[in-house]
Parts: C-alpha cells; structure tokens; sequence
C-alpha cells in the first residue's frame, strides 16, 4: 500500500513540473529583431567585443530594422589602498549610452547602462593583467546582456 502510495505521488510530481509553462522573456521576439548598422566609439578591444556580442545574438533577416548607436566610456579608479597608500583593488567602470533608431519611422530611444567590475593587484604583473582582462571580460559580457535585454524587451509589440 504504502509503495503503491510513493509511485503514484513521484507520477504526479513529475506531470505537474512537466506541464508548467514556463517561457523564457526574451525568447519571443529573438528573430524579429535586426541590428542593420552598429556603431561603437570607445576602447578599440571592448568595443568590438561588446559589437560582436551584440550582433551575434539578432539575426539578419527579421521585419524590425534599427540602428544602433553606442557610446563607450571606460574608466579605471583606485578602490582600496594599503597602510602605505599603494593601491591594492582598482575598480573598473563602465558606462554605455545606446540610442536606438528604427528604421520604419525614425523613433529613437536612448538608455545608459552601468557596469563595473574590480580587480586586485598582484605582486606579478602578469598576473594583475590577466585580472584586469577578466574583469573587462566579464564587465563586458554584463553590459552588452542589459543592452541585448533592454532592446528585445522594447522592440517587442
């Protein structure tokens, strides 16, 4: 009685989490979206990579055109420094103004995203390039994931 009773609840929990539902947001309106014309000013290197995050996720042949149009700031500040005043963190700061302009009628919007990422100094200095590049990396990977959500999140009917 009592096995009878445990394989009939597993059966009905496993078809209830089966049937939830669950849609992601972003998925609806991933191929109706097409960035025609991207243009990035900024730090050379970041600013391809954001490009290449960028367009990699719209696809080319879709209704909605726009134009993209990013403006890249980045900034590197002291974060914590020792007793002796020699900095041990920096902190890396992004800043990404977006104007975004349909090409059917011409309507622009415009948001600025933020991002910052630290790193810590190393004693090797190889070693605190290699944290620097990480924290851009992932920096990077952050902002052009707002950009990518908030264009599909107002483009969408």
């Amino acid at each position: 009685m009592k096995k009878i009773q445990i394989i009939s609840t597993l059966v009905l929990s496993i078809f209830m989490l089966s049937s939830c539902g669950f849609k992601a947001l972003n998925q609806k309106n991933k191929n109706q979206i097409n960035i025609a014309n991207i243009k990035i000013s900024g730090e050379e290197r970041v600013s391809y990579t954001l490009k290449n995050n960028i367009l990699l996720f719209f696809k080319e042949k879709s209704e909605k055109k726009y134009n993209a149009v990013i403006k890249l700031k980045k900034v590197r500040e002291s974060r914590i420094k020792n007793k002796s005043g020699k900095t041990i963190r920096y902190r890396i700061n992004m800043t990404a103004n977006l104007e975004l302009t349909s090409l059917a009628d011409n309507s622009k919007k415009q948001k600025t995203f933020l991002t910052s990422a630290d790193y810590d100094i190393s004693k090797i200095h190889i070693d605190t390039i290699s944290n620097e590049n990480r924290s851009i990396k992932s920096a990077v990977q952050i902002l052009s994931d707002n950009i990518i959500d908030y264009i599909i999140l107002t483009t969408r009917n």
